[in-house]
């Protein structure tokens, strides 16, 4: 019972952390392939644009907060059913400890670019019209809202890789 559980927990785990780690990837993607279209509004390329940038932050949120839950769930497991705590060398609690901070930290980023600059981008977006370009101070406003975003994905993405580099430390090196 201890494996099916084990291997229950690993496979929400892994796939969290593939769509956690595809997220921002395709963002970027997407970001980039706007870039290529200079500053003018596209309105209804812009608007599907933010349809997707809007929605993947959320997602990459819920992820983390899979990932963190299931992060735990793996010692408590093993205590379960064997009612102490596996017994793992220094490197093994220091990259299980980093993966934890690491998470943390895209959690606290993931909430910035959630509840805080995604309604900026999306009250600034709805101000927009199909038929005319913003003011340029609206605009400006606008593509610093977007750059921001652009910083706060990459960054999320360095955190997701980095976690997903030193994970195997934890299964192979007890």
């Amino acid at each position: 019972m201890e494996n099916v559980l084990y291997s229950i927990n690993l496979a929400i785990h892994i796939l969290a952390a593939i769509f956690c780690v595809a997220a921002p990837f395709y963002q970027l993607r997407w970001v980039k392939l706007r870039g290529k279209l200079g500053f003018p509004i596209i309105y209804p390329f812009d608007r599907a644009v933010e349809s997707v940038l809007n929605l993947q932050p959320k997602l990459c949120f819920g992820f983390i907060i899979v990932l963190i839950i299931t992060g735990f769930i793996f010692p408590l497991i093993h205590y379960a059913f064997h009612g102490e705590w596996r017994d793992v060398g220094r490197l093994a609690l220091t990259v299980f400890s980093a993966k934890t901070v690491l998470a943390f930290i895209g959690l606290a980023v993931m909430i910035h670019g959630v509840w805080i600059l995604g309604p900026k981008i999306q009250k600034t977006f709805a101000s927009f019209s199909p038929n005319t370009q913003p003011p340029d101070e609206v605009l400006n406003r606008f593509w610093a809202f977007r750059a921001t975003r652009k910083k706060i994905c990459q960054f999320c993405f360095g955190l997701a890789l980095t976690i997903v580099i030193i994970t195997p430390i934890l299964r192979f090196y007890k």
